[in-house]
């Protein structure tokens, strides 16, 4: 799969969840290709998984549910960017805090 969106030769390409349940030699390999074609390719990827995260990615956003004004539904909200370091470290919305952390999610 990778291989074919590398073909048409994309400024960015975008992964969804690229080692979801994969074991962690495979996952190991993805993360590897994935750091060996950034300097040709931007990536921007979509995890749940924080130590995937936190190993690859050079800049990290972080979005939540949240209720829209009424109640009535979760929109998205972006909370916040920037350096993985940072947002990991010293994130300064306290939602991203308590994500990071462990404390819901």
């Amino acid at each position: 799969m990778i291989a074919r969106a590398l073909a048409i030769d994309p400024d960015i390409l975008l992964m969804d969840e690229p080692a979801s349940a994969l074991d962690p030699i495979s996952t190991s390999r993805i993360e590897d290709l994935m750091r060996e074609i950034t300097p040709e390719v931007t990536i921007v990827i979509v995890t749940h998984n924080l130590r995937e995260a936190r190993r690859i990615a050079d800049s990290t956003a972080f979005l939540t549910p949240e209720p829209d004004g009424d109640g009535a539904a979760l929109v998205g909200r972006f909370v916040e960017f920037g350096t993985t370091e940072k947002i990991f470290s010293r994130p300064a919305d306290e939602r991203t805090e308590a994500y990071v952390r462990g404390r819901y999610g």
